[in-house]
């Protein structure tokens, strides 16, 4: 057992919850999981936790990020939702607590520090189907992503319609679909940071996660950061 305990602040929205919860307890360290809901907690119980892991879900106010949604494309907004997980992350960046954000959980975050979304794109979720879709998606050398998959290509999951247009300044694209949709950011200058990745896939759904390195190894990374700080 490590001498420092892993606690996982988990934004916990929606029935799919529990794939993020058994995917993390899957790691063979004991995990403790710490529900963060608006309606249930305060953002500051992220100061109990090792680790912020940001979920998927519905789509963000545009409003973040200086767009309006008179066209309808963003759907089942909450506002609250947006509000809260964005106090997370400014007490996970000020208390260097590592961030894992997957599917809104990296739209979030690009558009917290500053970048944009697209409200709707085409062909990365299935309309006929509750089942992901998959695609390839490259990664860029020299990347913390690549260090941390050692791949430089590889097929994922998918089940989202909005996407990373400007990217926050902070941040940089280490991944991109087949497509040129951004699939993975990170930190630009990551030195005095809080470790983060973020994601658009699902690694915590994939079919074959315990052996594809774009579900594994990100799970390895997240859990032995918070033992190793951050390395």
């Amino acid at each position: 057992m490590p001498e420092k305990k892993i606690k996982i602040g988990l934004s916990y929205y929606g029935s799919k919850i529990q794939n993020y919860i058994q995917w993390l307890t899957s790691f063979p360290e004991q995990i403790e999981i710490v529900e963060l809901n608006h309606s249930n907690n305060s953002p500051e119980e992220l100061l109990k936790c090792t680790g912020l892991l940001l979920t998927g879900g519905q789509d963000i106010n545009p409003e973040i990020y200086n767009q309006t949604n008179d066209s309808g494309l963003s759907k089942n907004i909450s506002e609250k939702r947006d509000k809260f997980e964005r106090e997370l992350l400014d007490i996970a960046l000020k208390n260097n607590i590592s961030i894992l954000g997957i599917c809104r959980g990296l739209q979030i975050t690009n558009a917290h520090l500053g970048g944009s979304l697209f409200q709707h794109i085409d062909n990365h979720r299935n309309e006929s189907s509750p089942e992901d879709l998959e695609h390839s998606v490259e990664i860029f050398e020299n990347t913390f992503l690549e260090r941390i998959v050692k791949q430089k290509n590889g097929i994922v999951n998918s089940a989202h319609h909005q996407a990373v247009d400007k990217v926050a300044e902070s941040l940089r694209v280490s991944a991109i679909s087949n497509d040129g949709i951004v699939e993975a950011l990170e930190w630009k200058v990551p030195e005095n940071k809080s470790p983060l990745l973020l994601v658009q896939w699902h690694p915590e759904r994939m079919k074959n996660k315990n052996e594809n390195p774009f579900s594994k190894e990100i799970l390895n990374w997240f859990i032995n950061c918070q033992i190793n700080n951050g390395e």
